[in-house]
């Protein structure tokens, strides 16, 4: 006989991920922002292009299978077909394998090729050091897929905390020395990035163990289902994959494409010498961490629910996977509505904090949008998830393309506006997901029987994020007034700091009073987390 765990519900999961993706949003905090002011606006530049042609080939070498592997290996526990799992387990991180050695190869041997393909010759080292971590990635894919198919997330979160110790300690460590030795800028751009590879060997080392240790707890050897041969899974992977990976290669591509259209038009079209050019897609590039923030607490939600629902509709439950997509989507609003309003309100505020001289001025109006964009980005991430699960992924094809165009197009066009210039990267940026998030609404209402009310899980969080957003506003305006009152003779950013830090608290705790006073926050969604009974006790939650 098969013995397994019982299958925990997905917000259980998601908070073990979302524990784990605060740890790691600190350590990133304290690896990204230093990192950034050792490299300056210069060297964040041909630092974002490394990272941009990283993501494309990890892309597609990781992009649609980790979500294959966990909906199929959700499926085969859910029908308690133990030998099934260990087959799709084995099939798919073959796969990761092979195609993660051959993005790897095209780093590895090409790394002066894309790095001036794409605008930015000074991207070349950075490019070659991250080339082995597209490998690693893959393999760490494969584990973490499995384990999440079997609503296990904690080798997921240690992984994620791995890296990103690994990427402090050994990235900001070679970027501080390449910086004080007086290095060129790529040598020190490449040092940063180093501690990105250098995670990724740790994390999938620490993630095969993990893997043994889950393995002997579901003592599969006597099990008496018969699996599917390797092809007929290799058939289900790709046909749940390969619609996902063009999606969002083809999406990726344009990032990239995007990078190289600011950099040049920049130059050609308007006219400036490209080491200002390099300068004020470093500025851009600055506000790119807080803007993948929400996003960041939204995925978490998004690797959990794909298995969720993908073992409601395995059993033929068709009502449980209508209310875990609501709720699904409901919960992401909360996380992500406030977090995009609080970077569009504060977002001059949050810049001169974290940053300092000419992009920190001109890195306010490009948060503000950006702050815009945060939430549509989530918006549409978790609305794909719904899509996904339902078996509907081939239509992501169309609709990253179709907004990474307007993204492009938009963008060519107002750089050369006079008084937008590289804002308008950003606006191409919130025009593409808001196109994306319309189009995948229309596509969950029309194609999912019974779906999930976008009505019911958007109002309520709306309404009381209108309410912080306020709240947010006028408290900093009260709090600095005060505050560099007092602090007159103070170096700048420590009341700009103290003040900040207020208006959020003030802002976050009039947000949670609001969302369990209008039931925003239902009942039902704290049982699922850990400890949730009593938080809801605690916070009265009804």
């Amino acid at each position: 006989m098969t013995h397994h765990r019982p299958r925990r519900s997905y917000l259980h999961g998601a908070a073990v991920l979302a524990t784990a993706v605060a740890v790691v949003k600190v350590i990133g905090a304290v690896y990204r922002i230093p990192i950034l002011n050792i490299l300056g606006d210069e060297g964040a530049s041909p630092f974002q292009v490394a990272f941009s042609v990283y993501t494309f080939l990890l892309i597609v070498s990781t992009a649609g299978l980790p979500v294959a592997l966990s909906k199929l290996v959700a499926a085969a526990d859910a029908m308690g077909r133990a030998r099934q799992v260990r087959r799709v387990f084995t099939v798919g991180r073959n796969t990761f394998v092979a195609l993660g050695f051959g993005s790897f190869l095209i780093m590895a041997l090409f790394h002066q090729q894309l790095a001036e393909l794409f605008g930015s010759p000074s991207a070349a080292y950075g490019i070659l050091a991250l080339s082995p971590a597209v490998f690693f990635v893959g393999l760490i894919s494969a584990y973490r897929g499995y384990c999440q198919g079997l609503s296990d997330m904690v080798p997921t979160s240690v992984s994620q905390i791995i890296e990103a110790l690994a990427r402090l300690i050994v990235g900001l460590t070679l970027a501080w020395l390449f910086a004080y030795w007086a290095l060129p800028s790529p040598v020190t751009v490449a040092g940063a990035i180093l501690g990105v590879t250098a995670g990724s060997v740790l994390a999938t080392l620490y993630l095969f163990f993990a893997k043994r240790k889950v393995d002997r707890h579901r003592r599969i050897s006597d099990a008496a289902d018969v699996p599917d041969s390797a092809r007929q899974i290799s058939k289900s992977l790709g046909k749940i994959a390969v619609p996902l990976t063009l999606g969002a290669s083809i999406f990726a591509f344009i990032g990239i494409i995007d990078n190289a259209v600011i950099l040049r038009q920049l130059q050609d079209t308007v006219g400036l010498p490209y080491e200002e050019a390099l300068s004020l897609h470093g500025t851009y590039a600055m506000t790119l961490p807080l803007f993948n923030m929400p996003i960041s607490f939204v995925v978490p939600l998004m690797v959990a629910l794909i298995p969720a629902i993908s073992a409601f509709l395995a059993q033929g439950d068709h009502l449980g996977a209508r209310k875990t997509s609501e709720s699904g989507i409901r919960v992401a609003c909360l996380l992500a509505l406030p977090a995009g309003a609080g970077l569009t309100v504060l977002a001059g505020p949050i810049m001169d904090v974290l940053y300092y001289g000419r992009f920190a001025d001109q890195g306010a109006w490009l948060m503000a949008w950006m702050g815009l964009a945060a939430f549509f980005i989530c918006f549409f991430q978790i609305t794909n998830c719904v899509l996904q699960a339902y078996g509907f992924q081939r239509y992501t094809i169309l609709t990253l393309p179709i907004g990474g165009l307007v993204k492009l197009v938009l963008t060519w066009w107002l750089l050369a506006v006079p008084g937008i210039g590289i804002y308008g990267a950003a606006i191409g940026t919130l025009a593409c997901y808001v196109v994306i998030s319309v189009i995948n609404v229309v596509l969950v209402k029309k194609k999912i029987p019974d779906p999930p009310s976008f009505r019911r899980a958007l109002i309520l969080p709306l309404l009381c994020t209108a309410a912080m957003a306020a709240t947010a506003w006028a408290s900093y305006g009260l709090i600095s007034s005060v505050v560099f009152d007092v602090l007159a003779y103070a170096p700048t950013r420590v009341p700009l700091t103290i003040s900040l830090t207020g208006s959020i608290g003030l802002a976050a705790a009039v947000y949670l009073v609001l969302i369990i006073a209008t039931r925003a926050l239902k009942k039902e969604d704290m049982l699922m987390l850990p400890k949730g009974a009593k938080l809801a006790k605690l916070l009265r939650v009804r």
